[in-house]
């Protein structure tokens, strides 16, 4: 830490001057000096070997960049950062693939296949920019997002054994049996230990057979789980059978497709690319380095801590969308987990472990195979994010634990990010400390690729000291919604100190918690379809047949559920009661959602004089116009979103507010209503259709005027931070006659 301080003391003293460089693919040089955009350089990789100081910056102007960068041995800081981001507005593309062109391609006119040779090896591929799909069985696409659902998987025989697939027959058309391939050679993604997946080749099949065989080597006792067990074959010429598929043969080379259009990709047509490399960027030794404003197209970004020498700090990920960023090398007969998206700010050195700190912001991350982001450092910052349909196989990590997203770090922040319609069994697994609040998570799992699972799941002494309030997670129904989690039996090995609280959760299992001394206050879960009389709000007193005793001083307060106990006693088939020191002011009723103010368009609040509005309300919210701030978690964009109402929406002419997420990092938002779509439209401040502006620390509601009834009104909301206004949409909202 001295020498850093001597060296940016000296640089202050001999007048070092940061640098900002320009990159520009198409109209640059590297033999320039790339201090204009009139003479800028054409790499990123002649940039960044020119970061020498703090505050040095490389500003890239749009294009496609296909590079291999490894950065090592920056020294930025907090207040003076490194900073390699797009020109401007401009976004470049860091492209991990490269444009398949050829002088033909050779078309079998039967099957609808064009075939064509290669140079080098692909791992995925790709059409105007989107995902085609490894060829497959049970036939499933990317493009209508059927590969997330298990209805297009094959299915295990409960006679099924280790090494040994019997499919069930249920599978497309009449299963295995009737599928008319023989998928010897082909790749086998086993769903067979319930929440891990594995990948392994096809031994011996028999075109007509309903089993195969794998080596089933795997390091560890699987959850292996008959009734569950399920499966896909991908990777072979014999499953290429319909339009949007590909394949590859590593060996001879040569390409097979069926595009999503009829005949061939035209003569030199530039539309397909093919993936060829996996992290474009690779971050070491490196301290105070940002990354802003940038698309990762099958590309992605490695930064690890080889040793305490090497750890990095301060490494910031702004703005960037990741499209694609990992793909498996299934095609290539490889069966190692896909490199995702990895950041490690950790180092051990003495037998203490010390850590550097990581911010990801405002960030998309879609399309991945495997977790989308795995970071690890203290006191992280992960904030106004969006993971979206990433991870279709399920593929187990070697820890042996999935996740969309995880942390494996100390006292981290996973706030105000949104988890939409991932595949893994799990959402957001977070570790020591974290403080998980104002996220949104939805759809997880939902196509049952996995079994078990969460929203959000804290594992065993993970839970210690872990804060999860605020969020939403809904529409998963074969999933729980939040999880404390113990081993089982657990021998004594449970989790302390946790904390949920102002938590909604509904059409998921439960918030479930395990373990001991936590405070439980404030949540809402209900419309659990999947109960069969069981709870979804469960603080467990004993877990099935373990005989420890749980949350015996834990607090459980001010909850309300359709169902609310302690888990469900297996000798007397009756529910033990909520577990706890103090339990008090909870409802439990299937009668729960009437008690609120509208809950089919998210208005949680409670009705006032309802059985949820004690001394003590019960829930996250309070009721009516009670409060001015009424939390909606969730990425928030630069413009307003999440009406409530929703757009379109009839309502009661006493509806009293109308309530929105506000403009990302806007300092004050302006309401405008009116009955004339056009006027509210274009409205400017010091017109009647302005009714009044709240700053963000008043609040997210906007009271609304008398309304009359059989009437169709407009309202929008700008977003104001700094010098630019952000114009919100303009939503309507119907009133019923009187």
């Amino acid at each position: 830490m001295g020498s850093i301080t001597i060296t940016l003391l000296l640089m202050t003293l001999l007048g070092v001057t940061a640098e900002k460089y320009i990159v520009d693919d198409k109209n640059g040089d590297d033999n320039n000096s790339g201090l204009d955009v009139s003479y800028a350089f054409k790499t990123i990789q002649h940039c960044v070997d020119h970061l020498q100081n703090p505050g040095d910056e490389c500003h890239v102007r749009t294009g496609r960049y296909h590079e291999v960068i490894n950065i090592n041995g920056l020294r930025g800081s907090a207040e003076n950062p490194i900073i390699i981001k797009g020109y401007n507005d401009e976004r470049p593309i860091w492209d991990g693939t490269v444009q398949i062109k050829r002088l033909g391609w050779y078309y079998d006119s039967v099957t609808g296949i064009c075939s064509t040779d290669m140079d080098q090896d692909i791992t995925a591929l790709f059409l105007d920019d989107d995902l085609l799909t490894a060829a497959r069985w049970p036939n499933a696409l990317w493009s209508d997002k059927t590969i997330f659902n298990n209805s297009f998987f094959g299915h295990c025989a409960k006679s099924s054994l280790f090494g040994n697939i019997i499919d069930d027959g249920t599978g497309e058309g009449t299963g295995l049996a009737g599928s008319g391939i023989n998928a010897t050679g082909a790749m086998a993604i086993l769903n067979i230990g319930s929440w891990e997946t594995f990948v392994r080749p096809v031994l011996h099949h028999e075109r007509g057979s309903a089993n195969f065989t794998y080596n089933h080597d795997m390091d560890h006792n699987i959850a292996w789980k008959p009734a569950y067990n399920q499966y896909y074959l991908e990777a072979s010429l014999e499953l290429l059978d319909v339009q949007g598929e590909w394949f590859f043969d590593h060996t001879s080379k040569k390409l097979y497709l069926i595009p999503p259009f009829d005949g061939c990709p035209a003569v030199n047509a530039d539309i397909l690319r093919g993936r060829t490399i996996d992290y474009g960027l690779t971050v070491t030794n490196t301290t105070g380095l940002i990354i802003a404003n940038m698309t990762f197209f099958a590309s992605n970004i490695h930064a690890y801590s080889h040793n305490i020498n090497s750890l990095i700090d301060n490494i910031q990920l702004d703005s960037l969308h990741f499209k694609f960023p990992s793909s498996s090398h299934r095609m290539l007969s490889n069966i190692d987990y896909p490199l995702i998206t990895s950041l490690d700010a950790s180092a051990w050195s003495h037998g203490v472990l010390h850590y550097g700190k990581l911010m990801i912001t405002n960030c998309t991350f879609e399309g991945s195979e495997g977790s989308a982001l795995v970071y690890k450092g203290k006191e992280c910052y992960v904030h106004n994010n969006i993971f979206m349909f990433n991870e279709w196989s399920g593929q187990t990590n070697s820890s042996g634990g999935g996740g969309t997203v995880i942390d494996k770090g100390f006292n981290n922040e996973f706030s105000q990010n949104t988890l939409m319609n991932n595949g893994n069994s799990a959402g957001f697994r977070g570790s020591l400390g974290a403080d998980i609040k104002y996220n949104n998570i939805f759809g997880q799992c939902a196509g049952k690729i996995m079994n078990d699972g969460a929203g959000i799941q804290v594992a065993d002494y993970l839970v210690n000291n872990t804060k999860i309030s605020h969020n939403w997670v809904h529409d998963a129904p074969p999933k729980h919604g939040i999880r404390f989690d113990t081993p089982e039996p657990s021998n004594g090995h449970l989790g302390h100190g946790g904390y949920i609280g102002y938590n909604v959760v509904w059409n998921v299992l439960t918030i479930n918690v395990k373990g001991d001394d936590h405070v439980v206050e404030n949540n809402f879960a209900f419309d659990n379809e999947e109960s069969n009389g069981l709870c979804n709000l469960c603080v467990y007193y004993r877990v099935r047949t373990d005989p420890t005793i749980e949350n015996n001083n834990t607090v459980v307060l001010n909850n309300g559920a359709t169902q609310a106990d302690g888990g469900r006693d297996l000798d007397t088939g009756e529910n033990w009661p909520l577990a706890g020191a103090v339990v008090e002011n909870n409802f439990s009723g299937e009668d729960i959602k009437h008690h609120m103010v509208n809950p089919p368009i998210l208005d949680f609040r409670p009705k006032k004089g309802s059985v949820l509005d004690q001394e003590n309300v019960i829930g996250p919210y309070k009721p009516n116009l009670e409060s001015s701030f009424y939390y909606i978690p969730g990425r928030k964009l630069y413009k307003t979103s999440s009406p409530i109402p929703p757009d379109g929406a009839v309502e009661s002419t006493k509806r009293d507010a109308v309530i929105f997420l506000g403009g990302y990092m806007a300092e004050v938002h302006h309401f405008y209503f009116g009955t004339d779509y056009e006027l509210v439209s274009n409205a400017s401040l010091s017109e009647e259709e302005f009714q009044y502006s709240l700053s963000s620390d008043e609040g997210n509601m906007f009271i609304l005027p008398d309304l009359k009834g059989n009437t169709q009104y407009y309202w929008r909301i700008d977003a104001k931070r700094g010098g630019y206004l952000f114009k919100g949409d303009t939503w309507s909202l119907n009133t019923m006659s009187t």
